[in-house]
């Protein structure tokens, strides 16, 4: 087996061991590229290069764990779009509801505040009138 054959193998086996994520060298988590596998393979930068079949394939594998986790992607960002929306609508609602309250309770403060004055100006009413009526008692009176 020639050197070239060695290297082959050995970027395939690292390039199955990244996709069943029981890598010995990277991290499980790490991004599936040419750099990756040359890492996990134990093989300097650029080595992959080549070997164009195991560059195609695993650009290929790359594309298909991209295309994989793309839909999954797509409904998570649909379904937080559609909570969001719902948020935006219950909070919209909201705001609508507590404006009306502001404005009832304004006319209520304006009514309350006319109530207020006009009770104000009875009381001064009556103050007079009893200031009035007791002014010829307390002429008597003294």
């Amino acid at each position: 087996m020639s050197k070239s054959d060695h290297t082959r193998i050995q970027l395939i086996k690292a390039l199955e061991r990244i996709l069943s994520h029981n890598t010995e060298r990277i991290s499980p988590e790490q991004k599936l590229s040419i750099r990756a596998v040359e890492e996990e393979a134990g093989l300097g930068n650029g080595s992959a290069h080549y070997y164009k079949d195991i560059v195609s394939k695993i650009h290929d594998e790359a594309n298909r764990l991209q295309n994989k986790n793309q839909p999954q992607h797509a409904v998570q960002d649909a379904m937080s779009v559609t909570k969001l929306r719902e948020s935006l609508k219950t909070e919209k609602r909201l705001k609508e509801k507590y404006r009306m309250e502001i404005i009832n309770l304004r006319k209520q403060l304006s009514q309350l505040a006319a109530q207020h004055n006009s009770m104000t100006l009875q009381i001064q009413n009556y103050v007079t009138q009893i200031a009035e009526l007791e002014s010829p008692v307390r002429k008597i009176t003294t």
